[in-house]
Order: C-alpha cells, then sequence, then structure tokens
C-alpha cells in the first residue's frame, strides 16, 4: 500500500513538471518579437543613398522609402549671375519634367553644343541657362507633349582665371562672376610669408590682343584705404603675386 502511495506521488510530481515547462514555452513564444518584414521597393529604389544613380528629376522622401518626380526650375550654380552665358566645357543638367529617359548630365562641346535624345545637337556656348531652356522646349514640342525643361550649370568650366606667384596654391580656377583680386587670392588658399601684397597686378588680354597690366594695391584694399579699388576679374585674367 505505501508503495503504491509512492508511485502515484511521483506520477504526480512528473505531470507537475511537464506542465510547468509547457507553460514556459508557451510563454517565450508569446514575447518573441515579430520578425522583420522584407521592405518593398517602389519604382526600382529602395533608398537613394545605397542603389544606383536614379533618373534627373527623381527624388527621395526618405521617411516612406517613395519616389517623386519634382517640379523643374531653371537655375544656375549659386553665386553665379542670372545672365551667366554658358560656354565650351561646361557641364550642364538638363532636366525634363516627367521625362527621366531625355533627361540627363551633358558637357558643352569644343563647338559649343551639346546632344541629346529626340533633338540631337543643339547650340548651347553663348546663351543664358533661360535662352537654352526655351529653344529645348521648343524642339521637345515635336516629340513631346507640353515639355517644361529646366536648366543647371553643374560645373563652370570655360571662365577661367589663374592665379600666379607668391600663393599658397598656383593655378587655374573657374571664374564664378563677380569676382575680384581678394576672391581670387583666397581661392588660391591666401599669400605665402614673403609675398609683395601691393605689388600684386591683374594680365589681361584686350579684344586687340594687347596685354594691359593692372596694378593692385592688395593690402590698401583690405584696409579699405580711401582711392584703394579691387579690380573684378575677368574670364582668361592672370592675377600676379610677386
Amino acid at each position: 500500500m505505501m508503495r503504491g502511495k509512492g508511485m502515484l506521488s511521483r506520477l504526480s510530481q512528473f505531470s507537475a513538471a511537464v506542465a510547468a515547462v509547457s507553460l514556459t514555452c508557451c510563454l517565450l513564444h508569446a514575447q518573441a518579437p515579430p520578425q522583420p518584414q522584407p521592405v518593398a521597393m517602389v519604382g526600382g529604389f529602395n533608398n537613394p543613398f545605397s542603389t544606383p544613380e536614379a533618373p534627373v528629376g527623381t527624388s527621395f522622401q526618405t521617411k516612406t522609402g517613395d519616389t517623386e518626380l519634382t517640379q523643374p526650375e531653371t537655375r544656375v550654380t549659386p553665386g553665379v549671375d542670372a545672365h551667366y552665358r554658358i560656354g565650351a566645357d561646361d557641364v550642364l543638367t538638363v532636366n525634363v519634367w516627367h521625362e527621366p529617359e531625355v533627361s540627363r548630365n551633358v558637357p558643352v562641346r569644343p563647338d559649343g553644343k551639346i546632344s541629346l535624345p529626340l533633338v540631337g545637337d543643339v547650340q548651347a556656348a553663348g546663351l543664358t541657362p533661360t535662352q537654352l531652356k526655351t529653344e529645348l522646349e521648343t524642339r521637345f514640342t515635336k516629340f513631346l507633349t507640353n515639355p517644361d525643361v529646366s536648366i543647371i550649370v553643374a560645373e563652370i568650366r570655360s571662365q577661367r582665371i589663374n592665379v600666379l606667384g607668391q600663393v599658397q596654391r598656383p593655378g587655374t580656377y573657374a571664374l564664378i562672376p563677380p569676382m575680384n583680386v581678394i576672391d581670387a587670392v583666397a581661392t588660391a588658399g591666401g599669400l605665402r610669408e614673403f609675398a609683395k601684397a601691393n605689388k600684386i597686378y591683374v594680365l589681361r588680354t584686350l579684344p586687340t590682343g594687347q596685354v594691359e597690366r593692372i596694378k593692385v594695391q592688395y593690402n590698401n584694399v583690405l584696409k579699405g584705404k580711401h582711392g584703394s579699388e579691387d579690380v573684378i576679374l575677368q574670364t582668361r585674367d592672370t592675377v600676379v603675386v610677386p
């Protein structure tokens, strides 16, 4: 009789242990974090910072990953006058609203033209961005309905100046109007220790082919002394720092 009671007691303890293990497993399963779901890619792009380059004119809403086209506008590189004339070797971004297939970055060839799908070669050098926008819209009208074009001067390479002599980084630099001698020296890293600041001059080639030498009293200009004036630079000017 005592032996039967002992067996019943052990069976009860075993059943209780099994129930406890089952309850623990259920609780752990209920508290397990949800598995992350794969994120669907929209329009072939998931994140603009980790995927191939999107077509020109595509912008991203980083919170949702959605893509949307943005209304283009005619603009030029910051600091460039609105009347800037496009030149050979400049790089342009041509954006046709809702038409990424014909929107792209294009260099201006040495002959002053750019090449685009549908319209072929188009003269760009000598025009302002607004004038080029109007010309392209007229040409695209033959192939597209109400084309809306924007022109961005992405890189200025046609207008250059030289800065030579006692500066930190002598060389050739982009001319971003309005740019003066102080701007040019700063762009070249500033003066060296033994530079003769008040003997700086600008060499400018005139339409006649003659070279004009323009003196600049650099220190006096910096101090704002009466009668001292800086020189507004033109393309192909050379600033010389003795």
